[in-house]
């Protein structure tokens, strides 16, 4: 099995990032975004007439700086909230990774019998208790469970929601003085995309994956993603400048503000000219399945079974679903240009315009910056929490490297990647 490149990214000199508009190729966006053929559209092909795109998002809809989030209770409170809730008894219970939920993965006794739940998962269940903030916004919710039962009649393999003891598919419950969603979902059985190795082969099954989901979810709406706004979607970069104070390293910070400044003169300012769709919004290594299936004739024993985690789907321009899912990939294998061979896999699936693919740099910048500083951020609130740091180290080096490089640069690099994996013998 050929392993990707798994080395550390060497240290990179710090410098100034004081960007070189000239030679990052802004003006060429500039002057494709100031064309009077540029029509603004609102993504189904009808014009915006303030011209504004996306509205920024309501500040009572977004995290806000000094707010901590995170449901608060024991996990031998989480047995009798399952057995009230859904009449399961509990075998096994273990509290799973999560950044502002908790997570819960729940295994019934079998001996028991439950007749509030009609089709059993014979791998479990994970019961989801949101966070204070998400648990305000029901209809949203609601979009979710909607979105799982839509994808499971198109074949894409994801949790599905299991209805409680009244037939709802989420409740409010208080929990120590505070209200939170409750949901429970069936177990995705196999392995994170993160434990195993980061094959090229895993890489490019993991773009034509999402490439499926992205066309898949092009035909659902629900009226609760028309006014969704939260601080993860790129149209929220713009607020990451109130939590820039928890970057310590200035020259980190300047790195930070200009890829923000950056995002928002080039990408968000032609937002009405993008096409809108519901979009996944965090396909990660922490949120694709894999499965082995023995050694294939490729010589990759692993392949993407199913994705999770739809808490940040938005309805939002499909190139910042590319953006974020390339970002961690990248972070994965540890190598820039490996984004190459996942976006070869997306793009034989779905196609990208070269317009929208001279944004793609500043859209996977834009997300490794906002993991950067939230990851920061959060850590700050729950310093036993390592998991919102799994990005850091890497993260650094691989946004100051992808930053240095021009868009011509990185979009060769990108197509050569790509190329020499598309055309080699085995893969």
């Amino acid at each position: 099995m050929e392993q990707w490149n798994n080395v550390e990214l060497t240290s990179i000199t710090k410098k100034s990032y004081t960007l070189n508009h000239d030679y990052d190729g802004a003006q060429k966006l500039t002057k494709v975004n100031e064309s009077p053929n540029a029509t603004a559209t609102n993504g189904n092909g009808s014009g915006n007439a303030n011209g504004n795109g996306i509205n920024p998002p309501d500040s009572s809809q977004v995290l806000q700086p000094g707010s901590d989030i995170k449901p608060k209770l024991q996990l031998e409170q989480v047995e009798p909230l399952v057995r009230r809730l859904y009449g399961i008894t509990v075998s096994e219970l273990k509290e799973l990774k999560a950044y502002d939920d908790r997570n819960y993965l729940i295994l019934e006794d079998c001996n028991v019998k439950n007749p509030l739940i009609v089709s059993h998962s014979p791998h479990g269940y994970v019961l989801k208790i949101l966070n204070a903030l998400d648990s305000k916004k029901e209809e949203f919710v609601d979009a979710q469970n909607q979105l799982l039962l839509y994808l499971a009649k198109q074949n894409v393999k994801c949790p599905r929601p299991i209805a409680n003891a009244r037939g709802n598919y989420y409740s409010v419950e208080q929990i120590s003085g505070n209200g939170h969603v409750v949901r429970l979902l069936e177990y995705i059985p196999g392995q994170m995309f993160h434990e195993v190795p980061t094959t090229k082969n895993l890489l490019y099954q993991s773009g034509e994956y999402l490439a499926t989901l992205d066309r898949a979810l092009k035909n659902f709406t629900h009226k609760a993603y028309d006014t969704h706004k939260t601080l993860w979607m790129l149209q929220s970069v713009p607020q990451l400048r109130d939590f820039l104070y928890v970057l310590k390293d200035h020259q980190r910070k300047a790195l930070c503000e200009e890829v923000i400044e950056t995002f928002e003169t080039q990408v968000l300012s032609v937002l009405p000219t993008l096409e809108l769709q519901i979009i996944h919004g965090d396909y990660n290594e922490q949120n694709i399945v894999v499965n082995a299936i023995g050694k294939a004739m490729s010589g990759d024993s692993h392949r993407v079974t199913g994705v999770i985690d739809f808490g940040d789907t938005s309805r939002s321009p499909l190139i910042f679903e590319l953006g974020i899912a390339m970002a961690y990939m990248m972070l994965q294998a540890k190598d820039l240009a490996s984004g190459g061979i996942f976006l070869a896999g997306y793009t034989g699936v779905q196609s990208i315009s070269t317009t929208e693919r001279n944004y793609l740099k500043y859209c996977v910048a834009a997300r490794l910056a906002q993991s950067l500083i939230m990851g920061a951020y959060t850590h700050t609130l729950h310093p036993g929490n390592d998991y919102v740091l799994v990005t850091q180290a890497q993260g650094w080096l691989l946004l100051e490297q992808l930053w240095r490089e021009s868009l011509d640069t990185i979009d060769e690099l990108w197509q050569t990647t790509a190329h020499q994996y598309l055309t080699q013998s085995t893969k």
